[in-house]
């Protein structure tokens, strides 16, 4: 479990110790001190950005000798006051303007991490590295540093089978997804086919009083010439439209235009059909509705 932590390390180059710079400051009497001394002030600034300062509310306190010498507790007043001075020459530490000490270069000579990321990279760290095809187990720098994978040698012989499995266990989901497309696929045409009759089109259509149209299809005709065999059903449905068209007013409901064509079918149904007298010419058939009620 994280905590929040943070750890500090010095980060030096492979040179620091042989670089001229610390030869010399290892040549002198107190030399080992002073590079000590450098190592510790970098760690002591770590959260003052390399700064040898403190800050009480809104005042900054530069570091002295004294402060040093407390925080250090191995070193005298002297050898730190040399080690200053001579710092300053090197250009290891300068003076800012408000008279603080700030070590140089202090981003470039530590280094942080939280405990949070010490636990992953550890995680990582544990974790199996991935085989290649050659057999060999592919490592990398933790520190992402070496930008292309190192391969090592695996001590024993990887099997074929286990490349054999995985290639199966592949083409078998690749077969259970294609027999599903396909089931769903002939499931959804057997239910277009079953559950969605086709429409059969319509051979007549009679005004409503809504403005819409009721269609008369061939299966209704057939339907109609069973139930009143003496009628010509297309002729008298034809009769039915111009009748409608010529009375708008007195259209029928969607409701009650089944009734509207039951009816005048009957009636013709008992005047004879299509055997009933026809009438002398310009007089004109006998009326079919007493009332407008008579349909809904």
């Amino acid at each position: 479990m994280a905590t929040g932590k943070r750890y500090y390390w010095i980060k030096l180059k492979e040179s620091f110790m042989t670089s001229d710079t610390v030869d010399f400051l290892m040549s002198q009497k107190d030399g080992a001190n002073y590079v000590v001394l450098y190592q510790m002030l970098c760690l002591k600034t770590i959260n003052t950005g390399g700064r040898l300062a403190r800050q009480i509310g809104e005042i900054i306190i530069p570091y002295d000798v004294e402060k040093i010498q407390r925080d250090c507790k191995w070193f005298t007043a002297d050898t730190i006051r040399v080690a200053l001075e001579l710092f300053a020459k090197f250009g290891l530490v300068y003076r800012d303007d408000d008279g603080t000490l700030v070590m140089a270069d202090h981003n470039g000579l530590v280094g942080s991490e939280t405990d949070y990321a010490v636990k992953n990279r550890r995680i990582r760290a544990n974790k199996p590295k991935p085989l290649l095809e050659s057999g060999h187990r592919v490592s990398s720098d933790v520190s992402d540093r070496v930008s292309e994978p190192v391969s090592e040698p695996v001590s024993e012989p990887v099997s074929e089978s286990v490349t054999t499995d995985i290639r199966d266990k592949r083409l078998e989901i690749r077969d259970k997804r294609l027999d599903t497309r396909v089931s769903n696929a002939v499931g959804a045409e057997l239910f277009d086919k079953s559950s969605c009759p086709e429409e059969k089109p319509a051979v007549f259509t009679l005004p409503l009083n809504n403005g819409t149209q009721h269609e008369v299809t061939q299966e209704d005709i057939d339907g109609y010439s069973e139930l009143y065999p003496a009628v010509d059903v297309p002729q008298e449905i034809r009769k039915m439209i111009g009748w409608l068209d010529a009375n708008p007013k007195k259209r029928k409901t969607k409701r009650g235009v089944k009734n509207f064509i039951n009816g005048w079918l009957s009636r013709e149904q008992d005047r004879g059909g299509k055997g009933k007298q026809q009438l002398p010419r310009g007089q004109p058939p006998p009326p079919v509705y007493a009332d407008e009620e008579d349909f809904y």
